[in-house]
């Protein structure tokens, strides 16, 4: 419409600066535009660099997407051959040999330091103790529990409690502990 009219100077020069001005906003936001695509580029290539061993110089970004592609491909082969290794493991131990199905044999081992008791048992996870029922045997032998930790392993668990006498001149009685836990474990 505005070209097949006649303009005056004044409406002319103001149309002219307006198109001038939307082409410039246009190239700024290009360059915006660019600008943010090569900083998500550059934060990319820093994500990428961090996942890599170490390297000695800094790298192009070729150079970089060579190396992590050959890292990747390392990995893989590492993955592999793990698998591999958990397969001849597992048939070199059998069919009937899974890992909660092994019984182990319960390990007790007392410790008398003194006024302080040290017990450590070690149980396959086929004969489960409650930690509980050990405190109570050392509670009503005259210990009083610092401390009392079980963990669990692949096939065992091990209990430890420290412990110290109530009374330090009566003291704990370390085989009357040894004989009650015995029985509780066997």
């Amino acid at each position: 419409m505005v070209s097949g009219m006649l303009l005056s100077g004044k409406r002319k020069e103001s149309i002219v600066k307006v198109m001038e001005h939307g082409s410039v906003s246009s190239r700024i936001n290009r360059c915006l535009i660019e600008r943010e695509r090569r900083r998500h580029m550059k934060s990319l290539s820093s994500q990428l660099s961090a996942l890599l061993p170490p390297q000695p110089t800094k790298m192009s970004m070729p150079e970089l997407v060579d190396q992590a592609t050959a890292y990747v491909k390392e990995l893989q082969q590492n993955l592999e051959k793990y698998k591999q290794m958990k397969v001849e493991m597992k048939e070199k131990r059998g069919p009937g040999c899974s890992k909660r199905s092994r019984k182990i044999s319960p390990v007790l081992n007392i410790t008398d330091l003194g006024s302080h008791l040290e017990v450590n048992l070690i149980t396959g996870l086929n004969k489960q103790f409650a930690l509980s029922d050990l405190i109570s045997i050392l509670q009503e032998e005259g210990a009083e529990i610092i401390s009392a930790a079980c963990q669990y392993t692949e096939d065992r668990a091990i209990y430890t409690i420290l412990s110290q006498a109530i009374y330090p001149r009566i003291g704990i009685a370390t085989s009357s502990v040894h004989e009650r836990l015995k029985s509780l474990i066997c």
